[in-house]
């Protein structure tokens, strides 16, 4: 059996949206992932006054921001686009727009394509997980120990097993009649 994050990673982005849905709840507490691009934006372009992070501790919170969001896009971007190589080329075009582009309608325009990716990527992730089948071990493992039992019961032996054949290999190098003086 998959695990959750199996699944969704397989899934395009509309089956997610179509899973989440049915899962409103989990899907809106997955979309608080949204905020994080709000967050970096704010610090990066406001708060932030050098960005090595030993004179400005405040950059290591942008770095983890900005990996936060760069590998939620890039991983929705390889679901939507198909191409890793694209998802890549996306996720640095936006990240980079909004961090770098003195524009700031331009960094604004990124900024909301990020949070918007940001929300809906973790929010349908999150209803994945929520709607992926749950397996009940405790009953699993009840069920596994009766069949086991009543085998035992009805006194059923294993068949035995056929001898294996052993294979002979070939000798690599031929045996040679060593010379004996006489």
């Amino acid at each position: 059996m998959k695990d959750s994050s199996d699944i969704t990673g397989t899934t395009n982005p509309l089956a997610q949206l179509r899973v989440a849905r049915r899962k409103p709840v989990a899907a809106l507490l997955g979309a608080t992932a949204g905020l994080v691009p709000v967050g970096v934006f704010e610090l990066g372009h406001y708060e932030l006054t050098s960005w090595p992070p030993l004179d400005c501790p405040k950059a290591v919170i942008v770095y983890a921001g900005l990996l936060f969001s760069a590998l939620t896009v890039l991983g929705w971007s390889s679901d939507m686009f198909g191409s890793r190589v694209k998802a890549i080329g996306f996720t640095a075009l936006l990240e980079g727009i909004m961090m770098t582009a003195d524009a700031g309608w331009l960094s604004g325009i990124a900024l909301c394509y990020l949070v918007v990716i940001n929300a809906v990527a973790n929010g349908c992730r999150l209803a994945m997980r929520d709607a992926a089948p749950r397996v009940d071990w405790a009953s699993n493992l009840a069920r596994n120990i009766a069949a086991a039992a009543a085998g035992t019961a009805t006194g059923a032996t294993k068949p035995a097993r056929r001898a294996r054949l052993r294979r002979v290999r070939p000798r690599t190098a031929k045996p040679r009649l060593a010379a004996v003086p006489a």
